[in-house]
């Protein structure tokens, strides 16, 4: 995790969304989820260092759930199956940077956590994204992409 206190991560949060408008990245978005985005940093209800440490805790538990795409993803992308993927998937959630996440570029409800980073665990750069689903009360993180970036 992250050494950055919570105040530079949201800055930097702030100042990576700011680049994407720039960019037009949130040419779809409603002024309504934009304006939230360049506010905030983040969509949604949890900023991103603790949604982090949310999939963590659910992750160890095995309460969070992996989608039958984000398991193919990691058996196609790194041979990885079963017990092996969900170690595999701590140790990526252990080593996930907060100020990687970049706000989502297509919507749905409620926003997904893409991070785009440097994987030592994976050896490679990936986008890794998960969302967190429920209520504030019983929230459930569902994991759906780990790959390497498209770009």
């Amino acid at each position: 995790m992250s050494a950055l206190s919570g105040k530079d991560l949201r800055e930097r949060w702030i100042a990576n969304a700011e680049s994407l408008d720039k960019r037009g990245h949130f040419a779809t978005y409603s002024s309504k989820l934009r304006d939230e985005v360049l506010r905030k940093g983040f969509l949604g209800r949890y900023p991103p260092d603790q949604a982090i440490k949310m999939a963590m805790a659910q992750a160890e538990q095995g309460q969070g759930y992996r989608t039958p795409k984000f398991n193919d993803e990691m058996r196609a992308h790194f041979g990885l199956v079963g017990a092996e993927a969900g170690d595999k998937l701590l140790k990526v959630l252990d080593e996930t940077p907060p100020e990687s996440y970049e706000p989502p570029f297509e919507l749905i409800d409620p926003p997904g956590c893409p991070f785009i980073f440097r994987s030592s665990v994976l050896g490679c750069e990936v986008f890794f994204t998960f969302q967190i689903i429920g209520t504030a009360r019983k929230p459930r993180v569902v994991f759906w992409s780990c790959h390497p970036p498209l770009y």
